[in-house]
């Protein structure tokens, strides 16, 4: 028997171009997925240098694709319909397709997270896309959740600024200048998610805890969607990757993008 659709606040989500749905995943088995996501991160830290020998960015988390591709877990995880139900209410669309999942692990110790932009690095038209951040543990604020700087997604694309010192600096610098507002961090439950748009400026506090900061991501898109030229050396990667045999202006519908 499936599950009955979540309640989202669309209204908040394209006003802020972020929300929070409580208890959107507690009907997974997350105890699991945290036992087979560990396996993944021992790899993704053997290829990394010690902390403190890290760029910024690579000391904001460890990252993990393609999980759904080889695990059963993570296949159930990143397909799950009322995911999906969810984004396409938020965003206000018939349905979406997978872009691409990625597990985010903020070690203990870990840094913060740049403020940025995700559709920087998506070779996608248009503005309806979004993630899902899920939280695989009881996310304390002080482990580095999720802020936003409410309603950045009306901005659009500012720019080639990958996550770095150099993204954190220039969004910093925009944000007090026009006297932008951003969201508290809150506590996420384990099963707890959050939305953001494509285009929101976000970022993350460091893991000042002992405990490492485990979450899992799911990027929608419009189904309907088409491809853009890349114009970046990240865009490039992603065409390549996670839109395998596509080329601009063809429609988002590989065989690694389901529609959802």
């Amino acid at each position: 028997m499936s599950n009955p659709a979540p309640h989202v606040d669309r209204e908040a989500f394209q006003r802020d171009g972020h929300t929070v749905v409580r208890g959107l995943g507690t009907h997974l088995d997350l105890d699991r997925l945290r036992t087979e996501l560990q396996p993944f991160a021992v790899q993704a830290c053997a290829r990394l240098a010690p902390m403190e020998q890290r760029s910024t960015y690579d000391r904001a988390f460890l990252q993990m694709f393609n999980l759904w591709r080889v695990n059963d877990a993570f296949r159930e995880f990143t397909l799950d319909r009322q995911f999906a139900e969810a984004a396409a209410a938020l965003m206000g669309v018939d349905g979406v397709r997978l872009y691409h999942d990625q597990a985010l692990l903020k070690e203990s110790g870990g840094g913060h997270t740049p403020w940025h932009q995700d559709q920087r690095y998506w070779p996608l038209e248009g503005s309806r896309t979004c993630t899902m951040w899920m939280a695989l543990t009881d996310c304390t604020v002080d482990m580095g959740t999720m802020r936003f700087a409410s309603g950045t997604q009306r901005l659009g694309d500012l720019g080639p600024l990958p996550i770095s010192d150099e993204s954190e600096a220039y969004l910093a610098g925009l944000i007090e200048r026009e006297g932008l507002s951003v969201s508290e961090p809150v506590h996420m439950a384990a099963g707890d998610a959050s939305f953001h748009d494509g285009w929101v400026i976000h970022g993350a506090g460091p893991n000042l805890t002992d405990r490492p900061r485990a979450a899992m991501t799911v990027i929608y898109v419009e189904d309907g969607a088409r491809v853009t030229e890349p114009d970046t050396g990240e865009r490039r990667f992603d065409l390549a990757v996670w839109l395998p045999g596509l080329k601009p202006g063809d429609l988002v519908d590989s065989p690694v993008n389901p529609r959802l």
